[in-house]
């Protein structure tokens, strides 16, 4: 199962609309590709690199020249818990 904080879902909201205002099929496109990266981190919930916050795991998720970051939490029975989503190249 996959959860997304109400960080994540706005940060999907907000990568979504920006897109979309200058690209349509981008956005559509990112955001599959987003879910898609998710879909294989909840059957390999490991994959991830290990933050600075140990228990807070991150995946790049390649789009075009560039990615997105998502990170992540692995609760218990494997349960993905997305807390952040953003473009790599974002001022974080």
């Amino acid at each position: 199962m996959i959860l997304l904080s109400s960080e994540a879902i706005s940060d999907v909201e907000r990568v979504r609309e920006f897109l979309y205002s200058k690209d349509p099929d981008a956005a559509v496109r990112t955001v599959g590709a987003i879910w898609a990266a998710l879909e294989r981190v909840e059957h390999f919930p490991k994959i991830g690199k290990p933050t600075e916050d140990g228990r807070i795991r991150q995946i790049v998720v390649r789009f075009g020249r560039r990615g997105y970051i998502v990170r992540y939490r692995i609760q218990p029975d494997n349960v993905i818990f997305v807390t952040r989503i953003w473009h790599g190249l974002e001022a974080r």
